[in-house]
C-alpha cells in the first residue's frame, strides 16, 4: 500500500508582489502554483493507491476565480484522469470562519474519486481495505479535540490512517501554541497506520507513524533553505521517502550598521549586497540598522529603485537610531517609517506621464518636514 501525502499549498498566497506574469497573477503567486503542479505531476508519475492533501490547500477562505479553475483542474487530473483516489481536507487557511459559510473546497465535490472533508467534524473514508479518518479545521480548539476524540482505528480495516491539520504537541516549533494553534495530543495519533499531518511548513517526523510533509512552496522567509515538497508513504513494509519541489530561492543578507555612513554610502554597500547575491531570481531581505533621518533623507531614492526593479522581490527594512534624549517623538517619527512605504507604494504604481525620480526625490522632502 502507498500513499502520497502533501499539505499546504497555499494557492493565491504572493498576490502582494509588484509583478504580474503572462498568466495575469503576480509572479509570486505563479511560483506557488507551478510548485504545486510539478508536486502533482511527480505524485501521478509514482502511481499511488491514494493521495492525501492535509489542508490548507488555498491561502484564504475565498481565492481568486483563476486560482480556484487551477485547482480544479490539477485535482480533475490526479483523482478523476489518472484514477488516484484523493482525499483533501480543509486548514485553518481555507476552512470558512462561520458555520454558515461553505468552504471553497466544496465546489471540488463533482471531481470523481475525490473526497472533501471540510464540514468541521470527523468523516470516515473507506477506500478498499484502507480507513481513512479525515479531521478537517474546526473552529474551536474544543471542537477539534472532541472529533479526535472520535478517532479509533478500524478493527475491520487492513490499515488506519488519521488526517487533521495542527500542531503537534511538544514540538518546539510551536511553543506559541497558546496564540490560537489548535493543539493536537501526541495520544491521538496512536494506534494509526500513519499519521497525515498539515500545517507546519517543514518536512518533520512527528512519531514514528505521524509525519508533516512540509509545505509545497516557501511562504516565508522563516523557510529559506528549506526543501519544499511531498511524501511517499510505503505502509508495508514502512518507509518515508520525501520528494523535493523546486522552489523560489530567499536570501536573509547580514544586517548592515548604518552609523556613521552618509547616505550615498549607505545606499552602495546595500547595493554591493544585493548584487552579490544576483538578485533577479530571488526574495531578498535586508535590514538596515541605527538610521538617522539625516541619513534617510540623503538616500540616492534612484540607487534603491534600480535594485528594487533588478531584483525578483527586495525588502529593505530601516530601523531608526535609537533615540538617547527621553524626549517623545512627534511628526514623522511618531508615525513610523510612512516615508518609506510610500516609496514603495511609488514603485508599483501606474506613474505614467509623470516623473517617478522627481515624485520620490519631493516626496522624501516632504515627509522628512516636521510640520
Amino acid at each position: 500500500m502507498k500513499l502520497c501525502h502533501l499539505a499546504d499549498s497555499h494557492l493565491d498566497a504572493g498576490s502582494g508582489h509588484s509583478r504580474r506574469g503572462k498568466s495575469g497573477l503576480t509572479m509570486r503567486q505563479e511560483d506557488i502554483v507551478n510548485a504545486f503542479i510539478e508536486a502533482i505531476d511527480r505524485i501521478i508519475d509514482i502511481k499511488p493507491d491514494i493521495c492525501l492533501h492535509a489542508g490548507d490547500l488555498f491561502d484564504r477562505v475565498r481565492p481568486l476565480n483563476k486560482i480556484m479553475a487551477i485547482a480544479a483542474e490539477q485535482l480533475h487530473r490526479l483523482a478523476e484522469q489518472h484514477s488516484i483516489p484523493t482525499v483533501i481536507i480543509s486548514g485553518n487557511h481555507d476552512a470558512p470562519k462561520q458555520p454558515y459559510q461553505g468552504a471553497a473546497l466544496d465546489v471540488f465535490r463533482q471531481i470523481e474519486n475525490l473526497s472533501v472533508v471540510s464540514s468541521g467534524h470527523l468523516e470516515k473514508i473507506f477506500i478498499g481495505d484502507v480507513c481513512i479518518h479525515a479531521v478537517p479545521h474546526c473552529l474551536t480548539g474544543e471542537l477539534l479535540q472532541q472529533e479526535l476524540s472520535k478517532c479509533i482505528p478500524d478493527s475491520s480495516a487492513r490499515f488506519n490512517i488519521l488526517m487533521v491539520h495542527g500542531v503537534a504537541a511538544g514540538m518546539p516549533e510551536f511553543s506559541m501554541v497558546d496564540l490560537g494553534e489548535q493543539e493536537l495530543p501526541l495520544s491521538s495519533f496512536e494506534g494509526f497506520d500513519y499519521v497525515a499531518l498539515g500545517h507546519f511548513h517543514n518536512y518533520s517526523k512527528v512519531s514514528s507513524r505521524a509525519w508533516y510533509c512540509g509545505s509545497t512552496e516557501r511562504t516565508s522567509q522563516k523557510e529559506r533553505g528549506i526543501e519544499k515538497g511531498f511524501l511517499e508513504v510505503d505502509l508495508e513494509p514502512f518507509n518515508v521517502t520525501f520528494h523535493k519541489v523546486h522552489s523560489r530561492e530567499m536570501v536573509d543578507l547580514q544586517a548592515i550598521n548604518a552609523a556613521g555612513k552618509r547616505g550615498d554610502q549607505l545606499a552602495n554597500i546595500i547595493r554591493e549586497q544585493v548584487e552579490a547575491v544576483e538578485s533577479s531570481d530571488k526574495i531578498v531581505r535586508i535590514r538596515v540598522e541605527g538610521v538617522t533621518e539625516e541619513t534617510l533623507k540623503t538616500i540616492p531614492t534612484e540607487i534603491i529603485s534600480n535594485l528594487k526593479q533588478e531584483s525578483f522581490s527586495l525588502d529593505i527594512s530601516f530601523q531608526k537610531a535609537a533615540d538617547n534624549t527621553g524626549e517623545q517623538p512627534f511628526g514623522r517619527a511618531a508615525i513610523g517609517r510612512f516615508d518609506l512605504s510610500f516609496l514603495e507604494f511609488l514603485e508599483v504604481v501606474d506613474l505614467k506621464g509623470f516623473d517617478r525620480e522627481r515624485l520620490k526625490t519631493d516626496a522624501l522632502k516632504y515627509l522628512g518636514s516636521e510640520e
